[in-house]
Protein backbone atom coordinates (compact mmCIF):
# COMPACT_ATOMS: atom_id res chain seq x y z
CA UNK A 1 0.00 0.00 0.00
CA UNK A 2 1.24 3.48 -0.86
CA UNK A 3 2.13 5.16 2.46
CA UNK A 4 1.60 8.56 0.84
CA UNK A 5 -2.11 7.85 0.59
CA UNK A 6 -2.24 7.15 4.32
CA UNK A 7 -0.45 10.33 5.42
CA UNK A 8 -3.60 12.49 5.74
CA UNK A 9 -5.17 9.89 8.04
CA UNK A 10 -1.97 9.61 10.09
CA UNK A 11 -1.76 13.38 10.54
CA UNK A 12 -5.47 13.54 11.39
CA UNK A 13 -5.03 10.87 14.05
CA UNK A 14 -2.10 12.77 15.53
CA UNK A 15 -4.18 15.95 15.58
CA UNK A 16 -7.00 14.21 17.44
CA UNK A 17 -4.56 12.83 20.04
CA UNK A 18 -3.02 16.29 20.42
CA UNK A 19 -6.44 17.86 21.01
CA UNK A 20 -7.28 15.17 23.55
CA UNK A 21 -4.03 15.83 25.43
CA UNK A 22 -4.68 19.57 25.37
CA UNK A 23 -8.19 19.08 26.77
CA UNK A 24 -6.66 17.22 29.71
CA UNK A 25 -4.38 20.15 30.59
CA UNK A 26 -6.12 23.28 29.22
CA UNK A 27 -9.68 24.00 30.38
CA UNK A 28 -12.31 25.30 28.03
CA UNK A 29 -13.18 28.98 28.22
CA UNK A 30 -16.71 30.18 27.50
CA UNK A 31 -16.70 33.77 26.15
CA UNK A 32 -20.06 34.52 27.79
CA UNK A 33 -18.68 33.53 31.20
CA UNK A 34 -15.69 35.78 30.64
CA UNK A 35 -18.00 38.70 29.77
CA UNK A 36 -20.41 38.39 32.70
CA UNK A 37 -17.86 37.44 35.33
CA UNK A 38 -17.10 40.99 36.52
CA UNK A 39 -20.71 42.31 36.58
CA UNK A 40 -21.88 39.30 38.60
CA UNK A 41 -18.96 39.65 40.99
CA UNK A 42 -19.96 43.27 41.59
CA UNK A 43 -23.44 42.14 42.65
CA UNK A 44 -22.00 39.49 44.97
CA UNK A 45 -19.72 42.10 46.53
CA UNK A 46 -22.70 44.40 47.12
CA UNK A 47 -24.50 41.72 49.13
CA UNK A 48 -21.70 39.73 50.69
CA UNK A 49 -19.25 42.53 51.34
CA UNK A 50 -16.26 41.30 53.29
CA UNK A 51 -17.95 38.43 55.08
CA UNK A 52 -15.52 35.75 56.21
CA UNK A 53 -15.82 32.02 55.77
CA UNK A 54 -19.05 31.99 53.79
CA UNK A 55 -20.15 28.63 52.41
CA UNK A 56 -21.19 28.71 48.74
CA UNK A 57 -23.01 26.01 46.77
CA UNK A 58 -22.86 26.57 43.00
CA UNK A 59 -25.28 24.84 40.61
CA UNK A 60 -24.46 24.45 36.89
CA UNK A 61 -20.89 25.66 37.38
CA UNK A 62 -20.04 25.14 33.69
CA UNK A 63 -16.32 25.32 33.00
CA UNK A 64 -15.54 26.63 36.48
CA UNK A 65 -14.58 30.12 35.31
CA UNK A 66 -16.97 31.76 37.75
CA UNK A 67 -15.88 29.53 40.62
CA UNK A 68 -12.27 30.50 40.00
CA UNK A 69 -12.96 34.23 39.75
CA UNK A 70 -15.37 34.47 42.66
CA UNK A 71 -13.50 32.14 45.00
CA UNK A 72 -10.34 34.13 44.27
CA UNK A 73 -12.07 37.33 45.41
CA UNK A 74 -13.78 35.68 48.40
CA UNK A 75 -10.61 33.92 49.40
CA UNK A 76 -11.90 32.79 52.81
CA UNK A 77 -15.07 31.29 51.34
CA UNK A 78 -15.66 27.58 50.98
CA UNK A 79 -16.76 27.09 47.35
CA UNK A 80 -18.56 23.93 46.25
CA UNK A 81 -19.09 23.76 42.46
CA UNK A 82 -21.49 21.23 40.92
CA UNK A 83 -22.37 20.46 37.31
CA UNK A 84 -24.69 18.07 35.48
CA UNK A 85 -22.47 17.68 32.39
CA UNK A 86 -19.73 15.25 33.39
CA UNK A 87 -17.50 16.41 30.52
CA UNK A 88 -17.15 19.80 32.27
CA UNK A 89 -15.98 18.45 35.61
CA UNK A 90 -12.38 18.26 34.42
CA UNK A 91 -12.57 21.87 33.17
CA UNK A 92 -13.67 22.97 36.64
CA UNK A 93 -10.78 21.04 38.20
CA UNK A 94 -8.29 22.68 35.82
CA UNK A 95 -9.63 26.21 36.28
CA UNK A 96 -9.60 25.82 40.07
CA UNK A 97 -6.37 23.86 40.31
CA UNK A 98 -4.46 24.51 43.54
CA UNK A 99 -7.28 26.65 44.97
CA UNK A 100 -7.59 25.43 48.55
CA UNK A 101 -10.98 27.04 49.11
CA UNK A 102 -12.64 25.31 46.12
CA UNK A 103 -13.83 21.77 46.68
CA UNK A 104 -13.62 19.08 43.97
CA UNK A 105 -16.55 19.45 41.56
CA UNK A 106 -19.43 17.02 41.86
CA UNK A 107 -21.96 15.85 39.31
CA UNK A 108 -25.45 16.92 40.38
CA UNK A 109 -28.79 16.57 38.66
CA UNK A 110 -30.55 19.51 40.28
CA UNK A 111 -33.94 18.21 39.16
CA UNK A 112 -33.57 15.39 41.71
CA UNK A 113 -34.04 15.76 45.44
CA UNK A 114 -30.80 16.29 47.34
CA UNK A 115 -31.49 13.04 49.22
CA UNK A 116 -31.17 11.18 45.91
CA UNK A 117 -27.84 12.67 44.80
CA UNK A 118 -24.77 10.48 44.52
CA UNK A 119 -22.94 12.52 47.14
CA UNK A 120 -23.86 14.39 50.30
CA UNK A 121 -23.24 18.17 50.37
CA UNK A 122 -20.92 18.97 53.26
CA UNK A 123 -22.98 21.80 54.75
CA UNK A 124 -26.56 20.68 54.14
CA UNK A 125 -28.84 23.33 55.62
CA UNK A 126 -25.87 25.58 56.44
CA UNK A 127 -24.84 27.17 53.14
CA UNK A 128 -24.78 30.97 53.18
CA UNK A 129 -25.02 31.36 49.41
CA UNK A 130 -26.47 29.47 46.46
CA UNK A 131 -25.42 30.47 42.95
CA UNK A 132 -26.93 29.48 39.61
CA UNK A 133 -25.77 31.24 36.44
CA UNK A 134 -27.36 30.79 33.00
CA UNK A 135 -29.20 27.56 33.76
CA UNK A 136 -32.88 28.37 34.20
CA UNK A 137 -33.54 29.36 30.58
CA UNK A 138 -31.59 26.51 29.04
CA UNK A 139 -32.89 23.53 31.00
CA UNK A 140 -36.23 21.75 31.53
CA UNK A 141 -38.66 23.25 34.02
CA UNK A 142 -37.95 20.35 36.38
CA UNK A 143 -34.49 21.81 36.93
CA UNK A 144 -35.96 25.15 38.00
CA UNK A 145 -38.33 23.45 40.44
CA UNK A 146 -35.45 21.34 41.72
CA UNK A 147 -33.25 24.40 42.16
CA UNK A 148 -35.68 26.05 44.55
CA UNK A 149 -36.78 22.92 46.38
CA UNK A 150 -33.17 21.89 46.97
CA UNK A 151 -32.05 25.38 47.97
CA UNK A 152 -34.74 25.30 50.66
CA UNK A 153 -32.77 22.39 52.14
CA UNK A 154 -29.22 23.52 51.33
CA UNK A 155 -29.36 27.14 52.49
CA UNK A 156 -29.29 28.21 56.10
CA UNK A 157 -32.12 30.48 57.22
CA UNK A 158 -31.28 33.91 55.88
CA UNK A 159 -29.07 32.42 53.17
CA UNK A 160 -29.14 34.01 49.71
CA UNK A 161 -29.71 32.44 46.30
CA UNK A 162 -28.42 34.36 43.28
CA UNK A 163 -29.68 33.43 39.82
CA UNK A 164 -28.48 35.11 36.64
CA UNK A 165 -29.72 35.14 33.07
CA UNK A 166 -32.40 36.62 30.79
CA UNK A 167 -35.98 36.63 32.09
CA UNK A 168 -39.48 37.62 31.05
CA UNK A 169 -41.20 40.29 33.17
CA UNK A 170 -44.98 40.08 33.66
CA UNK A 171 -45.34 37.96 30.54
CA UNK A 172 -43.24 40.27 28.37
CA UNK A 173 -39.87 39.39 26.88
CA UNK A 174 -37.79 42.34 25.78
CA UNK A 175 -35.88 43.61 23.89
CA UNK A 176 -36.16 41.90 20.52
CA UNK A 177 -32.79 40.20 20.96
CA UNK A 178 -34.18 38.34 23.99
CA UNK A 179 -37.32 37.43 22.01
CA UNK A 180 -35.13 35.99 19.27
CA UNK A 181 -33.00 34.15 21.83
CA UNK A 182 -36.12 32.69 23.48
CA UNK A 183 -37.46 31.49 20.12
CA UNK A 184 -34.09 30.00 19.24
CA UNK A 185 -34.01 28.06 22.52
CA UNK A 186 -37.56 26.80 21.96
CA UNK A 187 -36.65 25.62 18.47
CA UNK A 188 -33.75 23.62 19.90
CA UNK A 189 -35.74 22.18 22.79
CA UNK A 190 -39.39 23.01 23.56
CA UNK A 191 -38.63 22.59 27.28
CA UNK A 192 -36.18 25.50 27.19
CA UNK A 193 -36.85 29.23 27.09
CA UNK A 194 -36.92 32.37 29.23
CA UNK A 195 -38.90 32.05 32.47
CA UNK A 196 -41.05 34.81 33.91
CA UNK A 197 -39.89 36.49 37.11
CA UNK A 198 -43.45 36.31 38.44
CA UNK A 199 -43.37 32.52 38.02
CA UNK A 200 -40.00 32.27 39.76
CA UNK A 201 -41.26 34.40 42.62
CA UNK A 202 -44.21 32.03 43.00
CA UNK A 203 -42.20 28.81 43.14
CA UNK A 204 -39.59 30.39 45.39
CA UNK A 205 -42.36 31.30 47.85
CA UNK A 206 -43.69 27.74 47.69
CA UNK A 207 -40.25 26.59 48.82
CA UNK A 208 -39.73 29.06 51.64
CA UNK A 209 -37.67 31.63 49.74
CA UNK A 210 -38.50 35.25 48.97
CA UNK A 211 -37.46 37.29 45.94
CA UNK A 212 -35.89 40.38 47.46
CA UNK A 213 -34.22 42.14 44.58
CA UNK A 214 -33.94 42.24 40.81
CA UNK A 215 -30.74 43.80 39.48
CA UNK A 216 -30.39 44.94 35.88
CA UNK A 217 -27.25 43.58 34.25
CA UNK A 218 -25.44 44.13 30.93
CA UNK A 219 -26.70 42.50 27.73
CA UNK A 220 -30.35 42.53 28.87
CA UNK A 221 -29.79 40.05 31.68
CA UNK A 222 -30.77 40.25 35.33
CA UNK A 223 -29.59 38.92 38.65
CA UNK A 224 -32.36 37.76 40.96
CA UNK A 225 -31.69 37.64 44.69
CA UNK A 226 -33.75 35.29 46.86
CA UNK A 227 -33.54 34.73 50.59
CA UNK A 228 -34.43 31.59 52.53
CA UNK A 229 -36.92 32.50 55.24
CA UNK A 230 -37.61 30.66 58.48
CA UNK A 231 -41.12 29.19 58.82
CA UNK A 232 -42.35 31.94 61.15
CA UNK A 233 -42.72 35.68 61.57
CA UNK A 234 -39.05 35.70 62.52
CA UNK A 235 -38.42 36.15 58.78
CA UNK A 236 -39.00 39.89 59.19
CA UNK A 237 -35.83 40.11 61.26
CA UNK A 238 -33.75 38.76 58.35
CA UNK A 239 -34.70 41.39 55.79
CA UNK A 240 -31.83 43.68 54.89
CA UNK A 241 -31.88 47.24 53.72
CA UNK A 242 -30.66 46.40 50.25
CA UNK A 243 -28.47 48.71 48.15
CA UNK A 244 -30.23 50.85 45.58
CA UNK A 245 -27.34 50.48 43.09
CA UNK A 246 -28.19 53.92 41.65
CA UNK A 247 -31.56 52.83 40.37
CA UNK A 248 -30.45 49.45 39.07
CA UNK A 249 -31.97 47.47 41.91
CA UNK A 250 -35.18 47.49 43.85
CA UNK A 251 -36.33 45.71 46.99
CA UNK A 252 -39.51 43.84 46.15
CA UNK A 253 -42.56 44.21 48.37
CA UNK A 254 -45.78 42.28 48.15
CA UNK A 255 -47.77 43.54 45.17
CA UNK A 256 -44.73 45.03 43.42
CA UNK A 257 -44.54 43.80 39.85
CA UNK A 258 -40.72 43.70 39.87
CA UNK A 259 -40.42 45.84 36.78
CA UNK A 260 -37.34 48.07 36.73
Amino acid sequence: MNITLLMPFIYFGRLIRFIERMSETSPRIYPSASRNEEPILEVLKQFLGHQDKIKVFEVAAGTGQHAKAFATHFSSASWEPTEYDESLLNDIKLHCKNMKNVKPPQKVDISKNVEDWDYSPQYLGKYDVGLCINMIHISPIECTHGLFSNMSKLLAYGGLLFTYGPYAVDGVISPQSNVDFHNSLKSRNPAWGLKDIKFLRKISKENGLKLEMVVDMPSNNKTLVFRRLPPSSESDKLLLTLPNRNGHGVELKEGCNGRL
